[in-house]
């Protein structure tokens, strides 16, 4: 196989893209593109068009230029949201995408004709999500099984968690370690981009001493794994404006005195 071919494929796809003609706002209509991470047209991602005040949502699939049009909408408040289903690791993930500006969380009418663009992003909150929404995994750190005591006190200490990338990312990109600390009194972990990690996990106490923890479900090790789980019921079916990725879960305990 031509090595060079993938990156010609992916440059005509970004090509065909800044191509396609821009959306013109219609009367009535709500259109725009989903975009990835690399300004690359999406087909088949998911927009959902929904009343601010009554029911009624809509919902479309863009086409291979990423483009969407959702025409004949009465004069009334909507939102627009978009999500793009992605396999990854056996799994398919119903992933939230970002709008291209702040203005695209607030609500439109469609009189005179709106666009609405999205862009695909692994991190960061979502602005029309709540408190601890991110595009980015949430980590529950849990006491283990094996240990009747080593319980970390999450009111006297904070936990801190390195995530080594243990492969590509959901999108294909290259994924960077990452440091990860809970918030004082917290046991979580917050907006991890979706992908597979080796987890080493310190604890951090009052005092400054740094004390490396044991994980792992079953028995003690010095690291473990981390995987998500998908949560497709949040794919654009109104159930929320959140990720469809699922909360993950690492196991630590203070190492026996």
């Amino acid at each position: 196989m031509n090595r060079r071919l993938p990156a010609l494929m992916s440059l005509l796809a970004l090509t065909a893209a800044l191509a396609a003609p821009p959306p013109k706002p219609e009367p009535g209509t709500v259109k725009g593109v989903v975009l990835d991470a690399l300004g690359r047209p999406i087909k088949g991602a998911i927009v959902r068009i929904e009343p601010g005040v009554t029911g009624g949502m809509v919902t479309v699939k863009t086409g291979a230029q990423g483009q969407y049009t959702v025409p004949s909408l009465i004069d009334m408040p909507y939102y627009a949201s978009a999500w793009v289903l992605m396999p990854y690791g056996g799994q398919k993930f119903c992933m939230r995408v970002d709008s291209v500006n702040e203005e695209g969380y607030e609500p439109f009418s469609p009189r005179a004709g709106v666009i609405r663009n999205f862009k695909f992003k692994l991190s960061g909150p979502i602005p029309d999500g709540g408190e601890n929404a991110f595009f980015g995994g949430e980590v529950r750190l849990l006491h283990p099984g094996w240990d009747d005591e080593g319980v970390v006190n999450w009111d006297e200490s904070r936990v801190e968690v390195t995530l080594v990338p243990d492969g590509p990312l959901v999108d294909g990109s290259k994924g960077k370690t990452l440091v990860k600390t809970t918030r004082p009194g917290d046991s979580f972990l917050y907006d991890i981009p979706l992908g597979r990690y080796m987890a080493t996990a310190v604890e951090l106490r009052k005092d400054g001493t740094r004390v490396p923890l044991l994980m792992g479900a079953d028995k003690p090790s010095p690291r473990m794994a981390l995987e998500f789980e998908s949560n497709t019921s949040y794919c654009g079916a109104g159930y929320g404006r959140v990720n469809g990725i699922g909360r993950a879960f690492l196991y630590v305990a203070r190492p026996a005195k």
